[in-house]
């Protein structure tokens, strides 16, 4: 609040009697240059540069080290070094051509909204940039009310099913489709079956593989620019058609990132990571299963491996805009694979009835699912051309599609990814050896339970007990049976150990299986949320 000559006085200078601002030649920032922050006083600091790209550079170190976040100012009649400027500089206010006290001040010089009292933003270690108000300092106390979550039930637009249902893709108005498929495919013929009944042009890509990863969907992407089709034909078993759900989306979004789609979440329908939307007039999705187990030809998800992991894709872009269930596409599946997929397809049906997304639509489907599965399964798996036993297997493996579609899965599910991605089992196989022992641990009383705005109690041993009324059983203990009697009939493992799996390495894997499992999407909607020693343990008891 002194003026320059009073300054000067104090530091022993003799100044002309009209000065009126002094001038400080400095070299460098920081605290050795202490006159190189701001002085609330009329004394500047002068610093000589070379152009503008060394002019910049000191703004920014003088910012940094003065304080971010409140004002700037730059003189200059090039506007794109005033861009430059403002887009470099930590302020919140950029001040052109103006003095920089009064002119921050707003409404003066500018169209600034006046203010006296300006906030810093985050730069500052502030909450707000801008004016700082009486809204600021007032406490809003808010009353809120539970309010249960709204659900949906969504399914593809067309399914087509039971025998010669292939014969549909005659009505398929394209000019250009591609197929999507695995070289076993190929080799039986499944390809070509198809192609005989398409009137478009027909291209082929068969490379993916079991488990396909990043790299192989991003090739097929490349595949689908260079031919451009109006129609993807998804035909496989589950890795084939996750495979192609993410190939179509990053095909018609290109700038969509991998990394933002794997974004955990708590709920699908609140997400930070948003899936893209697509149009799919320009080129639609049909999803042709080969085998009776995963669902993935009516569902959202999508699993895609990337560095070491399992990641599941959720969003309804990834549903297939239609499905065709030929069960003579099934005839071909050895027994063993037919066992895999089929318990896949019960645990999608029971997991989705315990789920905390389950409602009354989903429970219809899983139920009847599951009671079709006990029936038929073990006949697919003695007789592989028993074409009753797969037709019914194939619906009953699309009605647990939608049901868990719609409800998702569980603890299964996420102890199966975990093992599966470090261990390569097939996953079916997997589900069957975790089903029962989580079974009992969702029946029990939980530790803790996963919230859900629309669950008012734990309810799964009710639902496990419904399950139970449905097939004339008694108990969890009784069901529990049923499903080890049924992996007995279809030579499941009924351990780990059975598996195949070395207790050396199921130690060393140990560690990493319960953080997989725990940090898999699929536990979101178990109803009883574990602890990471509860998961130890279930892991110890089920090899």
């Amino acid at each position: 609040g002194r003026g320059a000559l009073d300054i000067a006085q104090f530091c022993g200078l003799s100044l002309p009697p009209r000065t009126r601002l002094i001038l400080v030649e400095i070299e460098g920032v920081g605290r050795e240059h202490p006159m190189s922050t701001e002085k609330l006083c009329p004394v500047l600091s002068v610093h000589k540069v070379s152009g503008e790209e060394e002019a910049l550079a000191k703004a920014r170190a003088i910012n940094a080290f003065g304080g971010t976040g409140h004002t700037a100012s730059i003189f200059t009649e090039d506007e794109e070094l005033v861009k430059r400027f403002a887009l470099a500089i930590n302020a919140g206010r950029i001040i052109v051509n103006s003095p920089s006290s009064v002119g921050a001040m707003g409404g003066v010089y500018n169209d600034l909204v006046p203010t006296f009292s300006f906030g810093c933003g985050t730069g500052g270690g502030n909450s707000v940039m801008g004016n700082v108000s009486v809204e600021h300092y007032i406490n809003v106390k808010r009353v809120a009310k539970r309010t249960p979550a709204f659900q949906w039930f969504r399914v593809p637009s067309h399914i087509f099913f039971n025998r010669d249902s292939l014969e549909n893709l005659r009505l398929l108005e394209a000019t250009t489709a591609v197929i999507l498929t695995s070289k076993g495919c190929v080799n039986r013929g499944l390809a070509d079956r198809v192609t005989k009944h398409l009137k478009a042009r027909a291209y082929l890509w068969s490379q993916i593989g079991e488990e396909p990863d990043l790299a192989t969907v991003m090739r097929g992407v490349e595949f689908l620019r260079d031919r451009k089709p109006d129609a993807i034909l998804a035909l496989g078993g589950g890795s084939v058609l996750d495979a192609a759900k993410v190939m179509r989306l990053f095909h018609l979004a290109p700038e969509t990132r991998f990394e933002e789609l794997a974004i955990p979440f708590l709920d699908i329908r609140k997400r930070v990571g948003q899936y893209p939307r697509i149009d799919p007039s320009r080129c639609q999705l049909i999803g042709i299963p080969t085998t009776a187990g995963t669902g993935s030809e009516v569902s959202p998800f999508a699993v895609v491996s990337h560095e070491g992991r399992k990641l599941s894709l959720v969003d309804t872009s990834l549903v297939p805009d239609a499905a065709i269930l030929d069960p003579q596409m099934t005839l071909s599946m050895p027994s063993s694979l037919t066992a895999a997929t089929g318990m896949d397809a019960l645990t999608h049906a029971l997991e989705a009835g315990m789920s905390i997304y389950a409602s009354e639509y989903t429970d219809a489907l899983a139920f009847q699912a599951a009671r079709l599965i006990f029936r038929y399964l073990p006949k697919a798996v003695k007789d592989g051309q028993d074409l009753d036993a797969r037709t019914h297997m194939q619906n009953a493996a699309n009605m647990a599609g939608l049901a868990f579609s719609n409800a998702s899965v569980g603890l299964v599910h996420a102890m199966s990814h975990a093992t599966g991605a470090v261990f390569h089992f097939p996953h079916g196989a997997l589900n069957g050896v975790f089903l029962p022992e989580v079974f009992r641990f969702n029946a029990d009383v939980p530790t803790k339970i996963t919230p859900n705005p629309n669950v008012k109690a734990y309810v799964a041993p009710k639902k496990i007990a419904m399950y139970c009324e449905l097939m004339s059983l008694k108990g969890v203990e009784a069901l529990i049976d049923r499903i080890n009697e049924l992996k007995v009939k279809c030579g499941l493992p009924m351990r780990l150990r059975d598996a195949g799996l070395g207790e050396a390495e199921f130690r060393a894997a140990l560690d990493r299986l319960v953080d997989l499992t725990f940090s898999d999407p699929s536990l979101i909607s178990n109803p009883r949320r574990p602890l990471l020693s509860e998961v130890r343990e279930l892991f110890e008891r089920c090899y």
